[in-house]
């Protein structure tokens, strides 16, 4: 009787385990993936900000020339 317990509680645990690896990989991919998007934002702003900058100082130069 007690071995079929213990079975049981084996099985259990290693289910368990299995779910918190499922549910840690699909918590990581969730972070890549926010990460990816932050980082896309930040260059497309970077650059926008650039262009900007550029242009300005394209202005001032024919001010001064």
């Amino acid at each position: 009787m007690y071995t079929m317990y213990e079975a049981l509680a084996r099985e259990r645990t290693q289910e368990h385990a299995a779910l918190a690896a499922q549910h840690r990989l699909s918590q990581q991919l969730v972070q890549a993936r926010r990460w990816h998007r932050l980082a896309a934002y930040s260059a497309h702003r970077a650059a926008r900000s650039e262009r900007r900058l550029a242009e300005q100082l394209g202005a001032d130069y024919q001010l001064v020339g």
